[in-house]
């Protein structure tokens, strides 16, 4: 991952339409100096809580508990004064993504606030330490539970993973369509997708965003390209153009991993993309060839079916043929309904001996002839 763009000068705001009240009581107000020290150093100033370096170290237990990882530095867990548990993203000496990509994100975090966007409770700014302090995401990253890193989590049912999808959905379609300028994420993955205590989604690492100048804007010219190979929108990687369809992909791919519980690059034994590995699968016509088999059949295979022509509708290579966020989260609010009324018919017990042929459910007819870089 390289080092963000963060020439956007713009302020952003927030539709209070896209915001629940306390969020909208609580916002924090931050003011960009444009005076600066011998050094060139941006100052800013947060209603958010300032810690000190020694605040963090009592706060983490000196840095005892390592939950994340990233090119900006370490996570650690920690528990404040009061008991609140909180997530401490301090920057690495080592780290080459440093003070302006720090003031990116907390920038950013301290005007947004979305039910499914990580909050921002605090920020270090003590000589040459810089931190953001997270609230706590109890069960981590989504891809740890897809990807089975950890042998004791249970294996997410299927209405659990459509839950996620719409959550993280929503929070994306927000930054689309409830900021002004719209904001663009550049770096939708499964291991930025948090999961709390109760496995309710937050999307996380607002390091690369990137705002619109206008709301007439059709793209944003980016002087490179930076985000996440595997999840990368091939227009924005040849033409540098970027926008929200950007995103899009990339959640297509989030998407492709929730059905299959694979990673977005498989080895098969050469290393593939799961965009083209799900589109090489269906067009055999059954998608219990793709489907984790670990779920046990315990799905509805229409809502499966559904979801899986969103994706690949998501990653098609024209970003004018990709539908929204606004439709894809129409489509996930759809799919959960059905899997609702699935488990209520079905007492939660998948129809036996279906064999991925519909059965009567009304097959989805999937394009899997798209080309995909």
């Amino acid at each position: 991952m390289e080092t963000p763009d963060t020439s956007d000068s713009g302020t952003v705001s927030c539709n209070p339409l896209h915001q629940n009240e306390k969020a909208r009581q609580n916002e924090a107000s931050i003011t960009r100096s444009h005076s600066q020290n011998n050094k060139g150093h941006i100052s800013l100033r947060f209603d958010n809580r300032r810690f000190t370096y020694s605040e963090l170290v009592a706060i983490t237990n000196g840095f005892q508990q390592v939950i994340g990882r990233g090119g900006f530095g370490k996570v650690y867990q920690g528990l404040m004064e009061d008991g609140t548990q909180v997530a401490v993203k301090l920057r690495s000496e080592s780290s080459d993504q440093g003070e302006q990509e720090f003031l990116a994100e907390a920038q950013t975090l301290a005007k947004i606030h979305h039910k499914n966007l990580v909050s921002l409770i605090g920020y270090c700014k003590d000589r040459e330490y810089m931190a953001l302090v997270y609230e706590y995401m109890a069960q981590g990253a989504l891809d740890e539970h897809l990807n089975g890193k950890d042998n004791n989590q249970s294996i997410l049912t299927w209405r659990q993973r459509l839950r996620i999808a719409l959550e993280s959905a929503q929070g994306l379609e927000y930054l689309h369509k409830g900021c002004n300028p719209p904001l663009i994420h550049r770096d939708v993955k499964t291991s930025n997708i948090l999961l709390n205590a109760n496995l309710e989604a937050k999307i996380a690492d607002f390091g690369l965003l990137k705002a619109f100048n206008s709301n007439s804007d059709t793209h944003v010219s980016s002087a490179r390209v930076v985000g996440t190979l595997g999840y990368l929108d091939p227009e924005y990687q040849a033409t540098f153009q970027l926008t929200n369809k950007s995103d899009v992909f990339s959640f297509g791919v989030v998407l492709l991993e929730i059905i299959t519980g694979q990673r977005h690059i498989l080895k098969d034994p050469e290393p593939t993309s799961i965009v083209q590995w799900v589109r090489q699968r269906l067009a055999c016509g059954s998608i219990e060839g793709v489907v984790d088999t670990r779920m046990h059949g315990d799905h509805n295979v229409n809502s499966v079916w559904k979801i899986a022509d969103t994706a690949l509708k998501c990653t098609a290579h024209n970003p004018m043929q990709r539908p929204t966020m606004t439709d894809v989260v129409a489509v996930l609010q759809d799919c959960l309904e059905i899997e609702v009324a699935h488990n209520d018919v079905n007492a939660g017990i998948y129809l036996a001996g279906s064999g991925g042929d519909m059965n009567g459910y009304g097959r989805y007819d999937i394009d899997t002839s798209s080309g995909v870089s």
